[in-house]
């Protein structure tokens, strides 16, 4: 690598790493959920292991917990706060750019891999996870190191880059389920077809790759079934306890076919079908602005390599990364469980990829009139759907709209006509990119200016751009009306309410017990004090039990009980909380602090 590229890539991530740790902490607790997870782990290695939602080790979080691991670890050394919960997956943030760089310029131009890193860094929802506290940040970074390992066997055919993919993959797993798993098939499709070993030795290879990916997936699984369930949380997501349940229904084929409890709002009037992605702003805006571009860039490229040798690495690249797009593409397109926009994290390496890399092939081809073609039609079809994203999603966006339609009008004329000209040729090219990108680096610079907090956080142009003067400080409550966008299901914690928890912290197993795993999150992380997530995430997992809580509140296990006045419902599954609060409320007396109720249960 030259000086000169090396000043680039340099530049390259030290933009990602100022998008991606700028004014961090505006977003508080982030996900208060994984929040108090990794809260729980940092103070116990039980809860570590496990994933833990509470301080007493009572359930885990509904996902497998690699992803806890790591905020967790980092709490521990760093101790509680908005920093040490979201600087890793910054720094995961900035891998993944690193990584996407380096597939592409292994075989192509330091321009196309600088197009790559940017078109990545780019993407609105890697923008929001990156500075978020979900899996997904983990699960990215994953799933571009097992592309590029990939590769690299593609080039060398040496068995130790086949293990690490599948190791890579195997963590996906054990980070976001059955979403690691889509890549596999491509992985080992296109390692078949390109890999430089005999055929026999491609199989044996790819078997141990998978048998690699298995044991870095299952080990946890096994150990964790197979424990006693006495000595450990119960199982949150489960109606069985079982975390093969977790995974089979709840993060596997209930995601698929929409029997998974819980889900966004956002998406309860959204169809699945091929243009998913595309037509709903919902997603549309977070991750899909160059889908159409990549995949007219995917196929000329294509067409263009057809006579390389089998295992040529352009080729090899442009499969795996299209492979990766297009199956993870699909999947979110088809996919009638729950879903969140913010997955579309997963598409910003492939996307970045494809189009760097073939923009480079397909560009050099501009001197046949077809390729001109498909490049200005598939620009001009592209720049009016990300117009239409523009005008709607207001503030800047309506009148960067017009200026992308009339640019794009331009700019489909001067790609159709064969210009030889170079500096007009060069300005064409930056133009178009320009062009292409103005829509993705509003949403994303709107994304670090602006806090996100709760389950559903997503990219957007507010009417009124938040942004604080000087970060906001650690403790920041997650759930401020500043920052509505995306709260949370649950209530606000009252002062008070903390002031007598953080008093009786110490005194019992919980401290207190509330409906929903964010009302619990919440409580615990700003009082230091364990708090149950009655029902889990959402109010649907049984446990505990109306048996088990009295048996606890009995033997001082809990001391609180928090409620709402309005009868809070967390959802229409509820039943197990409704139950315990109306057992709750006939045989105690509440101390009511504004619109909660805290019941003591050491006092009938």
């Amino acid at each position: 690598m030259s000086r000169k590229e090396s000043l680039w890539y340099i530049g390259l991530l030290l933009l990602a790493a100022v998008l991606y740790v700028w004014n961090l902490s505006i977003n508080g607790w982030a996900n208060a959920y994984y929040a108090a997870a990794a809260q729980a782990g940092a103070s116990d290695w039980k809860a570590f292991f496990f994933g833990s939602s509470d301080l007493g080790n009572g359930i885990t979080v509904d996902k497998l917990p690699a992803s806890i691991w790591v905020s967790s670890m980092s709490v521990r050394l760093f101790g509680l706060s908005s920093w040490s919960l979201l600087v890793p997956q910054a720094l995961m943030g900035v891998g993944t750019i690193a990584l996407t760089y380096v597939i592409v310029r292994r075989h192509f131009h330091m321009t196309a891999a600088l197009l790559a890193g940017g078109i990545a860094l780019l993407t609105p929802a890697a923008a929001v996870m990156f500075r978020y506290n979900s899996p997904d940040a983990l699960l990215t970074l994953l799933l571009v190191t097992s592309l590029y390992l990939v590769v690299r066997a593609v080039e060398d055919g040496r068995w130790r880059w086949l293990l690490g993919a599948g190791i890579a993959v195997g963590l996906g797993f054990l980070t976001k389920s059955a979403q690691a798993l889509i890549i596999l098939p491509v992985l080992g499709l296109v390692y078949l077809f390109a890999g430089p070993a005999k055929m026999g030795r491609r199989v044996l290879q790819l078997l141990a790759s998978t048998g690699a990916a298995a044991v870095a997936a299952g080990w946890w699984v096994v150990i964790a079934e197979n424990s006693e369930a006495m000595e450990r949380p119960y199982a949150g997501g489960s109606f069985t306890n079982s975390f093969v349940e977790v995974l089979l229904r709840q993060n596997g084929l209930g995601r698929l076919v929409g029997t998974a409890a819980g889900g966004s709002s956002q998406t309860e009037d959204i169809k699945s079908g091929p243009l998913k992605l595309l037509m709903y702003p919902t997603f549309g805006t977070q991750g899909a602005w160059l889908l159409i571009i990549a995949m007219m860039l995917l196929i000329s490229s294509l067409v263009l390599l057809r006579r390389r040798p089998i295992n040529d690495p352009k080729r090899a690249v442009l499969l795996l990364a299209g492979g990766w797009l297009f199956a993870y593409s699909g999947v979110f397109s088809f996919m009638s469980g729950v879903i969140n926009p913010y997955y579309l994290v997963a598409l910003a390496p492939p996307l970045g990829i494809v189009v760097g890399a073939g923009a480079q092939l397909s560009w050099a081809a501009r001197r046949w009139l077809p390729f001109r073609l498909a490049h200005a039609v598939t620009f001009l079809v592209s720049a009016m759907l990300a117009a239409g994203y523009l005008a709607i999603s207001g503030g800047l966006g309506s009148p960067l709209a017009l200026v992308v339609l009339i640019a794009a009008v331009i700019l489909a004329e001067l790609l159709i006509f064969r210009i030889r000209k170079r500096i007009v040729v060069r300005a064409t090219a930056i133009a178009t990119t320009v062009v292409c990108l103005i829509g993705p680096s509003l949403f994303t610079i709107s994304a670090v200016l602006n806090p996100h907090v709760g389950i559903w956080p997503a990219a957007t142009l507010p009417a009124a751009t938040v942004v604080f003067d000087s970060p906001a400080p650690d403790d920041w409550p997650a759930d401020s009306t500043v920052a509505a966008r995306g709260t949370a299901i649950g209530h606000s914690p009252d002062k008070a309410v903390l002031d007598l928890l953080a008093a009786d912290a110490s005194g019992s197993r919980w401290t207190a017990a509330t409906p929903g795993a964010s009302n619990a999150a919440r409580y615990q992380l700003e009082s230091g004090a364990s708090v149950l997530p009655i029902g889990g995430f959402n109010g649907s997992t049984p446990f505990p039990t109306l048996n088990q809580f009295r048996d606890y509140a009995q033997t001082g296990e809990i001391r609180y009980y928090i409620s709402r006045s309005d009868s809070e419902n967390i959802s229409a599954e509820a039943g197990f909380a409704d139950e315990i609060t109306a057992w709750v409320r006939a045989n105690f007396t509440p101390r009511v602090i504004g619109e909660i109720e805290v019941y003591d249960l050491q006092r009938p």
